[in-house]
């Protein structure tokens, strides 16, 4: 075995880190946690104090909280936001229920997506006013105003998840920390939420640096629009507070008009000032927000000075320590010093603040070329719209040799060969850029060269639910009306897809259907364009098939066992050979056939079965199929040739094929069955996992097993609000699909989106409370983790009991030879449950293949099952990932080329024997991933690619 430009699993480790914006799992927290809940302990005692203090001691309570503790807060939010998301009272109430395990834990959309944020903005406005009216002057005011939130906070925490009930939703003073927290001059790491449950849309405290860029860039322009909102009538309403005469002096009313048309004017100076900049989407409101923190301070300093005099802090020593022979009083002096400090750190904030919106907006097309996000069309519109600055910022970066990170990046040259990325920023170019125009919403999404119709339809927020992302499973056929032609061409799997649901022409599977680079493609999601699938509206009959032989002219009835992807395709297929003969298929589920694939989706997601069933109802009749849904089979009489269902009844056959498929398999954990333990393998069984989770409110969930479906699964929790741990016991991740290296970028990934994975871990025994549920796992070293979900996703089990019973032969599974033919004649089977030379691939596309061919040969035909490479082409918790082939080199005469890559969490690798691809890894390539798992699938000679003995990575 010989490898080339093998990079360490630690430097793939230092390479994921590399992120411009790390999330707070990656930051620095300064103090251990205790400390930092002790600390918060104190903040609600000072806040409670204070309440007293003002209640009681009305002159210098006021003097305290209005004259120096209010003016601090916004030089905090400008130097380091994150102290005070740690230790703010009212945070620190809001997530006393977390703590005590209390909260509802209940999640609103509409709140944190929405409304939450002008309901902070106008709580802010509202409050402020309300100073000069009552809380400048009323202590006891005040203290009820300190009491009343302390309140509020606490019930929002007792309701809602996470900080969605207060601190990231409705908080008045959340405006004006994020809009000066969004480049913080000292990070200080998110304590409270460990792990992260999701509850609010770019979460500061998730990923700080990046958190108001994401707001700008959001794909919702209402959502966008009310933070450009407040940054725009900002200045005016600090400079309508210090200058418009109060109340007292001029009436509500008036104090009230002035003030709106000093916020007006504020309004429409930013939208001049936006119109001629013509630059990026966050330049204006950083603007703006330099000048109200400026001239906050300008007026709030001389006050703020007289209130610590008052209170006998000596400021004077400022003044004199400026200007030792003084020629202007030393409280100006002092006034004059702070305000020009203020100054000098704003200029800096604003060149940060323009510099990483560059930088995100180089992020976010890197991580979109990853396939670990999806850029908003705001994104894309901007990059094409400025590329050229955006370019040289990107240029300038890479000639420098630094990147814009805050993490160490050792691992930056420990790559031997440097690799020419395959995908680059988009580049000035006459030819027009594609676009894909969705109906019936009528959204345009700006797309790229390269990407899948899928990727364009979940960038714009269509109604579409992706399954194997190979063109096998039929989950997302669309409509293309027009533009067809500036599409890939439909290859052999999308073909057999495509004929199998009965598809006319112009459908695609968006999956893998492919924009060539220019032009609009116009796609149609509505459920009546798509009809045609199901067979209802079409005038053509089920695709023509050869012409039955004399063998199957005595086919009468064919059952089938079994309603997956082998069964469905068995029934498919010989009713394209036979137009007259019975076909019965048998399920044991409740459900019709449904993408197997997509059922993490169940516990995360609010549809159910939408979108998750492949056959619909017409199909069945329209191919004059007999479904037989919720139906056991007791017995298989081989002699009389007869299938006897647990209902009593029997249906007669003279050819049975079997796709029992397979079950998830239970590792030995001592008191697994107790409630809140599940396995995941059928669509009941994931939506059992959802209704228990809301039913006992779970905060913690423990996955047993790190293979696909584990992770899917992780995933899915994670979205639903829990804290997950997934456990391993092997030493890495997706040990069967990937290599060392590649599961270390994985991990990683899946750690900087809060999913914990712990490896080489044995799980001994479920604890259980008092009410005989869940509560703990305990592993085989003694030690337990939290789990009031414990979801073991361990692997499968071949479904063999109906054929040992039958007498036919079986092993790990059902024993079949070259035609996929059992031991007893005219029994056929397939899918999961056959056992083909010793192996049990247990994959969708092999199920598949092998219903059609058994399906053939059961008619009478002699078509030899040939196993084809096995290969993985998913999307894990987020990530495009790419397993086919071999993973690793394991003779001297294979060779391995790897490309760790330097930007995130983006790995790949081949396996070549004498110039021919017989493996692969690709791990954030979406577009390259299908391209390589055809040229593996071909054992493709690859020489032609390789020059100097390494790949031309651009040129796969």
């Amino acid at each position: 075995m010989r490898t080339s430009t093998v990079v360490s699993p630690a430097a793939i480790t230092a390479r994921a880190a590399g992120s411009a914006f790390p999330n707070f799992t990656r930051l620095r927290a300064w103090f251990p946690r205790a400390v930092w809940q002790a600390l918060r302990f104190v903040s609600i005692g000072f806040a409670i104090a204070m309440a007293w203090l003002l209640w009681t001691r009305p002159a210098d309570g006021l003097v305290l909280f209005w004259g120096l503790l209010v003016p601090a807060l916004p030089i905090v939010f400008f130097v380091a936001p994150g102290l005070w998301r740690n230790l703010c009272p009212l945070a620190a109430t809001n997530q006393l229920p977390r703590l005590t395990g209390l909260s509802r834990g209940l999640a609103s959309r509409t709140l944190s997506e929405g409304l939450a944020f002008p309901l902070g903005i106008v709580a802010f406005f509202v409050l402020v006013m309300a100073r000069r009216f009552v809380f400048n002057d009323s202590g006891e005011a005040t203290a009820l105003l300190v009491a009343g939130a302390l309140a509020l906070a606490l019930v929002g925490g007792l309701l809602f998840r996470g900080k969605s009930g207060w601190c990231s939703s409705v908080c008045p003073m959340l405006p004006v920390q994020r809009l000066y927290g969004q480049t913080p001059f000292v990070t200080v790491a998110n304590t409270h939420c460990a792990p992260c449950v999701g509850c609010a849309k770019n979460c500061y405290d998730f990923n700080p640096a990046s958190a108001y860029l994401a707001d700008q860039y959001d794909a919702s322009r209402r959502y966008r629009s009310y933070r450009r909102f407040f940054a725009a009538v900002f200045p005016g309403f600090v400079l309508a507070y210090f200058l418009v005469p109060g109340p007292q002096e001029i009436g509500a009313l008036l104090c009230i008009g002035r003030t709106l048309v000093f916020m007006a004017a504020s309004l429409a100076v930013f939208s001049v000032v936006d119109a001629l900049l013509a630059r990026l989407r966050n330049v204006t409101p950083v603007l703006f927000a330099a000048l109200a923190i400026n001239a906050y301070y300008w007026f709030a300093t001389p006050a703020a000075i007289a209130a610590a005099r008052t209170l006998g802090v000596p400021v004077d020593a400022l003044g004199e320590i400026v200007t030792p022979v003084a020629t202007l009083p030393a409280t100006t002096l002092a006034a004059w010093t702070a305000s020009a400090l203020v100054l000098v750190a704003s200029l800096a904030w604003l060149r940060r603040s323009f510099r990483a919106e560059r930088v995100y907006l180089v992020e976010q097309m890197r991580l979109a070329r990853a396939g670990v996000v999806k850029p908003t069309p705001a994104v894309v519109e901007t990059v094409r719209e400025h590329r050229v600055a955006i370019l040289r910022r990107r240029q300038s970066r890479q000639v420098s040799g630094r990147r814009p990170s805050t993490t160490p990046n050792p691992a930056a040259t420990s790559v031997s060969t440097p690799i020419t990325p395959v995908t680059t920023l988009p580049q000035a170019s006459p030819a027009p850029r594609p676009v894909v125009r969705i109906a019936p919403t009528g959204t345009s999404v700006p797309a790229r060269a390269g990407q899948t119709l899928l990727e364009a339809i979940e960038t714009g927020g269509g109604d579409i639910s992706p399954g194997c992302r190979m063109g096998v499973c039929g989950a997302d056929p669309v409509v293309v009306t027009h533009g067809g032609e500036h599409l890939s061409a439909i290859g052999d799997d999308e073909r057999c897809t495509l004929d199998r649901l009965g598809c006319t022409d112009g459908t695609r599977m968006a999956c893998v259907a492919r924009l060539s680079g220019r032009g609009e493609v116009h796609v149609s999601l509505d459920g009546a364009s798509v009809v045609d699938c199901s067979g209802e509206n079409s005038d053509s009959a089920p695709v023509a098939a050869p012409a039955p032989s004399a063998t199957t002219t005595t086919i009468r009835s064919v059952v089938i066992i079994g309603n997956g992807i082998a069964g469905l395709t068995a029934a498919d297929h010989v009713r394209r050979r036979d137009s007259a003969c019975a076909i019965h298929v048998i399920g044991r589920e409740n459900h019709l056939m449904y993408n197997r694939m997509g059922i993490a989706k169940l516990i995360s997601g609010r549809s159910g079965m939408s979108g998750l069933t492949l056959f619909p109802e017409a199909w069945y009749e329209e191919h004059r199929v007999t479904n037989w849904v919720n139906t056991h089979v007791k017995a298989i009489r081989t002699d009389t040739r007869t299938v006897l269902l647990a209902t009593g009844e029997s249906i007669e056959y003279d050819r049975l094929i079997l796709a029992t498929g397979s079950s998830a398999w239970v590792p030995p954990i001592d008191g697994f069955g107790a409630p809140g333990t599940f396995v995941l393998r059928e669509a009941d069984q994931a939506m059992a996992v959802r209704d228990y989770a809301q039913q006992h409110r779970a905060r913690d969930a423990v996955i047993v097993g790190a293979g696909l479906l584990g992770l899917e699964a992780a995933h899915a929790l994670l979205q639903l609000g829990l804290r997950v741990t997934v456990l391993s016991n092997t030493p890495q991740v997706m040990d069967r699909q990937l290599d060392t290296a590649g599961a270390a970028v994985l991990r990683r990934y899946l750690e900087s989106r809060g999913i914990q994975v712990r490896t080489d871990v044995q799980t001994r025994a479920v604890v259980t409370d008092d009410a005989g549920r869940a509560s703990a796992v305990r592993l085989q070293d003694g030690s337990e983790l939290p789990a009031e979900i414990l979801l073991v996703c361990a692997g499968i089990r071949a479904n063999t009991m109906l054929a040992r019973r039958a007498g036919l032969a079986v092993n790990q599974g059902i024993v079949v030879d070259d035609r996929l033919a059992t031991s007893a004649r005219g029994i056929f089977a397939a899918g999961d449950a056959a056992e083909h030379d010793g192996a049990l691939p247990g994959l969708w596309n092999v199920a598949r293949e092998q219903g059609e061919i058994a399906a053939a040969n059961a008619m009478g035909e002699a078509r030899v099952y040939e196993p084809a490479i096995p290969s993985t082409l998913l999307k894990v918790s987020g990530i495009d990932l790419l397993s086919a082939g071999k993973v690793a080199a394991t003779r001297e005469s294979e060779v391995e080329f790897v490309d760790a890559g330097t930007d995130g969490f983006r790995y790949r690798k081949l396996v070549v024997v004498s110039g021919r691809l017989i493996g692969a890894i690709m791990i954030g390539w979406p577009r390259e991933a299908k391209i390589v798992a055809d040229l593996v699938q071909r054992n493709a000679d690859v020489r032609h690619s390789l020059k100097g003995g390494e790949p031309r990575w651009g040129e796969p």
